[in-house]
């Protein structure tokens, strides 16, 4: 009787099985992809455009990295001063800092498919539960495709914002 049960539960869960795959942002973050754009998000803010992370540098040995980030106002030219963030990864997960001691915000990377579509939800501060979708500039079309926007309104509901539009070029100054 007992081994009937055992293969019922068994073939129970089986059926029912969830792909509990978790995603390494290391391996996002430092891979040969060193720009990447804000595509959408599921909250508004600001009405801001253009918004992207460019790595600096990094620390393989701490999972750190020194990124620049900067978006600009919509219907402007120019992109607003850009700010240095500390960027440090645990996993799944990562924290942004805006300078070094600060509790920063913690994001986690709740879906990569591989090919740009990496949708990172917030666990703390403002972006609690809020997602937004980040992709390289060769890969934002593919970010951009049906099968990403449904794995986005899965997870994280509807799009609120899309900051990126085809016009944005990430600036080269502050190398």
């Amino acid at each position: 009787m007992d081994c009937k049960f055992a293969v019922v539960a068994f073939c129970l869960f089986s059926v029912g099985y969830v792909d509990a795959t978790t995603y390494d942002v290391w391996d996002l973050l430092s891979g040969n992809d060193d720009r990447f754009y804000l595509v959408s998000r599921s909250y508004s803010r600001d009405n801001n455009e253009c918004a992207y992370m460019k790595r600096k540098s990094q620390d393989d040995g701490n999972h750190e990295l020194q990124t620049e980030m900067s978006h600009r106002k919509a219907g402007h030219e120019s992109f607003e001063a850009p700010s240095t963030y500390t960027v440090t990864v645990k996993g799944s997960e990562m924290t942004v800092r805006a300078q070094t001691g600060s509790e920063g915000v913690t994001y986690e990377l709740v879906y990569s498919d591989g090919n740009g579509c990496n949708i990172l939800k917030g666990k703390t501060a403002h972006v609690t539960d809020k997602c937004e979708l980040w992709a390289p500039p060769q890969k934002v079309e593919h970010a951009q495709e049906v099968a990403c926007s449904k794995k986005f309104e899965e997870l994280c509901k509807e799009v609120k914002e899309t900051p990126y539009n085809e016009g944005c070029q990430i600036p080269e100054t502050g190398n």
